[in-house]
């Protein structure tokens, strides 16, 4: 008997473990622990069997080769996954694909559906959101759901998103806040996006010197940077080398 319950043990333990590593819905923890043999049993059969069908070798070397070479396909396999185990892993998965399938309004539902319950403040939810929304250009939602990201963040600083609320700003007509927006990125932006974007901007509203600055720090960092670096910024230094040749026929 002692045997027989520390084999128990382990097995609750086991898939315990399992459920916080492959980031399930936190409700199978409570139950494996609560109700130690069904509650095991009940999970093995709804959610680690169905898992070990995707979690083959094929998987993980060719999840995206396939993903590239039928996206529809693809696309179809995720749909069963969330449908066979409805976790919130597979769940964003699959609304990442919709979104990269350019298909916005299933993105959004199926985001707005995850956020509930202990995963209403859920921060890598409410970015994919955000996202679903910009990229259907309903930018109106994506500021009120980027709004709702800043103020759970509160102080924490995020590159990508931060960036993404001026974008927000600027498409919405706020010139003058994705103006304050820019400025406050590019200090410590990690790329020449948000330099080159304020540039740009800057240049819209008229102040061509201090956007010509920008373009030039632009090509500086290039210049020494190795190339790896040059390679990833491509798009952001050339825009700032057309920016400036401009500028200087112009004046010739």
């Amino acid at each position: 008997m002692p045997l027989l319950y520390a084999l128990e043990l382990l097995i609750q333990i086991y898939f315990a473990a399992h459920a916080i590593r492959t980031g399930k819905d936190r409700y199978w923890i409570f139950i494996i622990l609560a109700f130690p043999v069904m509650g095991s049993l009940v999970y093995f059969l709804v959610d680690f069997l169905p898992d070990i069908r995707y979690s083959s070798k094929l998987k993980q070397t060719g999840y995206k080769l396939g993903k590239m070479i039928n996206p529809g396909k693809h696309l179809k396999l995720l749909e069963e996954q969330a449908k066979i185990s409805p976790s919130l892993k597979n769940k964003k998965e699959l609304a990442q694909a919709y979104i990269e399938s350019g298909m916005f309004d299933k993105a959004i539902a199926l985001y707005k559906s995850c956020l509930e319950g202990i995963n209403i403040n859920d921060e890598t939810i409410i970015e994919g959101l955000s996202c679903a929304y910009f990229f259907k250009r309903d930018f109106e939602q994506a500021k009120e759901s980027l709004l709702n990201l800043m103020a759970i963040r509160k102080s924490k600083k995020s590159d990508e998103f931060d960036l993404l609320f001026a974008k927000t700003l600027e498409e919405l007509g706020d010139i003058e806040g994705a103006l304050r927006e820019y400025a406050a990125i590019v200090k410590g932006y990690s790329g020449e996006e948000a330099r080159c974007r304020y540039a740009l901007l800057l240049k819209r509203t008229g102040k061509t010197e201090e956007a010509a600055a920008l373009f030039n720090e632009i090509l500086k960092n290039a210049r020494l940077s190795p190339a790896f670096y040059k390679k990833a910024q491509k798009q952001w230094v050339d825009t700032a080398k057309k920016r400036i040749e401009n500028k200087f026929l112009k004046q010739v």
